[in-house]
């Protein structure tokens, strides 16, 4: 018997597979995302309203090769903005050239699986009602690309570019995607930035990953640099 025959009740919407009422049970979100790898079955949160901008794609593995195929650098540097309507200086200390994706964590080989698994269910406790969901990919980054979720209001029409992002900032931070709303993002980070020099690349990574995120918070890439040092919780919205 595996972690797959112990699922609850799900339903059918798409490529998601969605508990009919909401999980009380991290344990089994838990073990879901530890045993992904193994599995190819990986777990997300569903926040009210996330099965809105769900698509009805149902073809996880061919969205999965579409992902591999694209550069994240390169995806980031065409989407990053070459200046700023509400703030003349926002871009500072970059201007309008995109400055490359940021170093790796340098802790990051210290962690174990398992870490980066806890770190992921101590950020989806506490957090309100949500459904599981269960998606048949082998790393979170790949569930948006999966489901074809349709959540960034047309800032993005390539979600497996979206995922291709997602995947680097796994690889690079240990930033494991926990929750999937109507019109948000929110990832667990296991090996966050430190260095000033890494949170400022990495506050242009998110510019241009979410201009709508980086509005909220009014300043230059240097100011919103420093709420992003040592911080386990990268969140993103689109209005």
């Amino acid at each position: 018997m595996t972690i797959l025959d112990t699922l609850p009740p799900l339903r059918t919407h798409g490529a998601l597979k969605v508990s009919h009422t909401p999980l009380d049970d991290l344990g089994l979100y838990r073990q879901l995302l530890r045993d992904t790898p193994a599995t190819g079955r990986c777990p997300v949160l569903l926040s009210a309203h996330a099965l809105a901008s769900v698509s009805g794609r149902a073809d996880p593995a061919a969205a999965s090769a579409e992902v591999a195929r694209r550069d994240p650098g390169a995806v980031l540097a065409e989407r990053y903005p070459i200046g700023c309507i509400y703030h003349p200086s926002c871009l500072a200390p970059f201007g309008g050239t995109f400055p490359g994706l940021a170093r790796p964590a340098p802790g990051l080989e210290l962690l174990a699986p398992a870490e980066i698994v806890e770190a992921a269910v101590e950020e989806a406790d506490g957090r309100g009602d949500h459904l599981l969901g269960v998606v048949a990919v082998c790393r979170p980054a790949d569930v948006p690309a999966a489901v074809g979720w349709l959540g960034t209001a047309g800032a993005w029409d390539d979600v497996a570019a979206l995922s291709a992002v997602l995947r680097s900032w796994e690889d690079r931070f240990g930033a494991v995607l926990v929750r999937m709303g109507h019109a948000c993002l929110e990832l667990a980070v296991a090996a966050p930035p430190w260095e000033r020099s890494e949170c400022v690349a990495i506050a242009a990574e998110h510019y241009a990953f979410c201009d709508d995120t980086y509005r909220g918070n009014p300043g230059t890439l240097r100011d919103y640099a420093n709420l992003l040092r040592g911080n386990t919780r990268w969140s993103f919205w689109w209005d």
